[in-house]
């Protein structure tokens, strides 16, 4: 380096000074520029040494955030995992949760369909009687306020989503109809519901009770079979 070498020759010259086989005359001026790079020297020197004792602090920095890093990606896998987890445990949550919603739901529309058809068998009941009141010549406050009962009674069965089938005219569906009888009609298809005997019902477009009917058949069919 140019300081060095500044230096090395300060020392020689003030040791030739000390010579007294070897003097050598130097000037003041260049006296004190010796002694300024000297002090400039030592300085750096000064610096230099910070500069390494810095450099080892970051180095060691650098190995800890390394070290911290790798402590880092380990919680971020880790913390993934339990979102996934997480997220699996609300899935499975959500759909236990529609599944329970969906069970209770069944449950409420069997106990509401047994409700009304017991419902539906006293309306039947009170419709039989309110014929029967008809029938008599007398009694016709009775009459009025069985009928009223009955008519109440209907309505509540409305509200309910309960609507009689009325399946007269209609092809007979096993799903929807019970045959309980069988007529001969040459006029009419066969299969054809000539009668509804046993009253049936829809609840909310559903069947709540099939009906007992009548069926046609031709005498050819049978003859047949």
């Amino acid at each position: 380096m140019v300081f060095e070498d500044y230096y090395d020759n300060f020392f020689k010259a003030r040791r030739s000074l000390e010579d007294p086989y070897s003097k050598v005359s130097v000037s003041k001026e260049e006296y004190r520029k010796l002694l300024d790079i000297a002090e400039k020297y030592e300085m750096l020197v000064k610096k230099v040494d910070q500069i390494e004792t810095r450099k080892t602090q970051l180095e060691k920095e650098i190995i800890e955030l390394k070290d911290d890093g790798r402590k880092l990606k380990e919680l971020e896998e880790k913390t993934e995992k339990y979102l996934q987890a997480l997220v699996r445990n609300q899935a499975d949550f959500e759909n236990y949760k529609k599944s329970n919603q969906r069970e209770n739901e069944r449950y409420r529309l069997s106990v509401k369909e047994n409700i009304l058809k017991k419902l539906i068998k006293h309306y039947e009941d009170l419709l039989r009687a309110l014929n029967i009141l008809k029938t008599l010549e007398n009694g016709e406050s009775i009459k009025n306020g069985f009928e009223m009962i009955v008519k109440n009674f209907e309505k509540t069965l409305e509200e309910e989503g309960v609507k009689p089938m009325n399946p007269e005219g209609e092809t007979f569906d096993p799903y929807k109809h019970e045959a309980l009888l069988v007529e001969e009609n040459e006029n009419l298809p066969d299969n054809t519901i000539i009668e509804e005997i046993d009253k049936g019902y829809y609840l909310n477009n559903k069947i709540l009770k099939p009906a007992g009917v009548k069926i046609s058949k031709s005498k050819k069919i049978e003859n047949e079979n």
